[in-house]
């Protein structure tokens, strides 16, 4: 069984021109400047994740469209150099390749080279194509270097024009539940606050947070996670005693209450701190997670003590796992310097181009790992 994402390909995206990332584990931190590429990173993610959820045009319009997402210093996309392409090989051989940019012409040349044909394929053709793809995915593990390069170069999600029939099996095949699963999170306490009542969607925490309340209601309904989510409020908020959801009398709608130690009644989100806010948000995130697919987290040591930040660190590593792994951002010493061996990451920016490394054996460091940090003795670029 892996212990690691076992590699990681991103090209031409925003301020990634090339990006290649190599075994990284169930729960890491990517550390680094502002500007350097840390939020990018995270978006290709999730760019990815639209694309195979949603096809590429729901991905383009979330994203700004193709100006939005290619790299500022790439040519004309082709077959070859997609505006974005994204491969991914986790757990038990899946793959996902998306790409964008390639023509229609470019796509025809390539089936026809593909399947060996001298002139410009047709749609029989194009059967047989898929046909042989879906052929050569149940032989991955057997295939030639050669023969996976050329699948490497197929761009999935209607950049291949195929009927819904095909593209559904083939995507069956390699998107599977675990790129659908990757969950990227901007929490924003203000929006938590102000949309309380008004969002009745329980299905999964939206990317703000602002359907907390729904989600919490129907979380309410498992003693087990209730119970743990208290346990965890409780010790990171020691005041705090009772966190629930009430239904709003005239339209249905969940909303939050919270009760302290010393008071006989029970408070509205908007009169509790955005602190306590956040920390409810990220242990709904880390709780209510699929079971494959990656947490992404960006800055989950805003507004909270370093207290609280050291529980999250050690909540976080305990839950991930190589199947549904949790990456964080930071910008932190604090949660630097709760980190193992391996689990940071180091996001700086040469030449305009954004570049990760791991920070390897830390203990053989003659100082602490945020002192490291904090210092560029680990030489990934000053951390503001």
């Amino acid at each position: 069984m892996p212990t690691a994402i076992r590699y990681l390909k991103i090209s031409n995206y925003r301020s990634i021109d090339e990006l290649e990332l190599h075994d990284i584990p169930a729960f890491a931190v990517f550390a680094g400047a502002n500007g350097s590429g840390k939020s990018n990173f995270f978006n290709a993610l999730d760019f990815a994740s639209l694309t195979a959820r949603f096809g590429d045009k729901e991905a383009l319009r979330q994203h700004g469209g193709e100006g939005g997402v290619h790299y500022a210093g790439s040519n004309r996309p082709t077959l070859e150099s997609p505006s974005f392409s994204f491969k991914m090989l986790p757990v038990h051989n899946q793959r996902l390749i998306v790409g964008l940019g390639a023509t229609e012409k470019e796509q025809k040349q390539f089936i026809s080279q593909y399947l060996g044909l001298k002139g410009e394929s047709t749609d029989e053709d194009l059967v047989k194509f898929c046909t042989r793809v879906s052929e050569d995915l149940d032989r991955l593990p057997q295939l030639t270097e050669k023969k996976i390069n050329d699948l490497d170069k197929l761009l999935w999600n209607n950049m291949i024009k195929m009927n819904h029939i095909m593209l559904t099996q083939i995507k069956e095949k390699i998107v599977l539940n675990f790129f659908a699963g990757i969950k990227l999170y901007r929490i924003e306490p203000r929006s938590v606050k102000e949309s309380n009542m008004s969002i009745h969607d329980d299905s999964e925490l939206q990317r703000y947070g602002q359907n907390l309340a729904a989600v919490l209601r129907r979380l309410e309904k498992n003693d087990e996670v209730r119970e743990i989510i208290i346990d965890w409020l409780q010790l990171i908020v020691p005041q705090l005693e009772i966190v629930q959801t009430e239904t709003e009398r005239l339209s249905g709608s969940a909303q939050l209450a919270f009760k302290e130690t010393g008071t006989d009644k029970l408070f509205p989100a908007h009169l509790i701190s955005d602190g306590t806010i956040y920390l409810l948000c990220l242990l709904v995130a880390m709780l209510d997670r699929p079971k494959m697919g990656i947490t992404l987290i960006e800055e989950p040591e805003r507004g909270l003590h370093p207290k609280a930040i050291m529980e999250l660190v050690k909540g976080f590593r305990e839950h991930a796992t190589i199947e549904s792994p949790i990456w964080l951002t930071t910008h932190s010493e604090s949660v630097v310097r709760m980190l193992k061996d391996n689990e940071l990451w180091l996001v700086d920016k040469k030449d305009g181009k954004t570049q990760i490394n791991p920070v390897r054996n830390i203990e053989n460091l003659q100082l602490n790992l945020d002192e490291a940090w904090l210092s560029n003795a680990l030489n990934g670029g000053l951390p503001w």
